[in-house]
């Protein structure tokens, strides 16, 4: 059951056998199905995730549009990580976007892991790091890269979620309309 996760964690750092049988009784197995939220706007992130099976989009309302900046997959952590830190309202929404499972980590588990070992500490300042690392980068290339850049980019990064998810998020996530993502596409057919 636990087999992804374990592998996840030992990629960041190796645990002890005991600190892995410690740190994997804090988390929280669960099923979503798809549509259901593992967090709304205006709610407080309690739990980080790893997503064991199937996908979350991650979105924010601005007017009456929403905005997708994200698509996670399997073998992935989720939450709106400035929520879950700063105790505060979050503004996105996460949404299972297929029927999915995941291993929740609550906010005073993981404070009881940080007290019990360095271990953790440090584990905590990885994921912290790998995902500054990834907002980093992700701003960057938007402001850097074309449209059609970020599309090849996503093409090459991650083909599998073109099977998985609706259009119109990815085109989102580019940061253009449905249309012009239709358009990218016919252009690059073949490359």
């Amino acid at each position: 059951m636990f087999e992804n996760l374990i592998k996840n964690l030992n990629s960041y750092l190796n645990f002890t056998d005991e600190e892995l049988t410690f740190f994997l009784s804090l988390f929280v197995y669960k099923k979503v199905k798809k549509y259901d939220y593992i967090i709304k706007a205006g709610e407080i992130c309690h739990y980080v995730a790893y997503v064991n099976k199937g996908l979350f989009r991650y979105y924010f309302t601005a007017g009456n549009k929403e905005h997708t900046t994200r698509i996670f997959l399997e073998d992935s952590w989720t939450g709106d990580y400035v929520s879950f830190l700063c105790r505060r309202e979050s503004v996105v929404n996460i949404e299972a976007l297929e029927d999915s499972e995941l291993f929740m980590l609550n906010y005073e588990s993981i404070q009881r892991a940080y007290d019990k070992a360095k271990t953790f500490e440090r584990f905590g300042r990885l994921i912290a790091e790998s995902l500054f690392i990834d907002i980093v980068s992700r701003n960057t290339n938007f402001l850097r890269k074309t449209p059609e850049e970020r599309y090849l980019d996503m093409l090459e990064q991650t083909p599998q979620i073109f099977n998985r998810v609706s259009l119109k998020y990815i085109a989102s996530i580019i940061g253009i309309e449905p249309e012009s993502l239709s358009r990218i596409r016919k252009r690059t057919a073949g490359r």
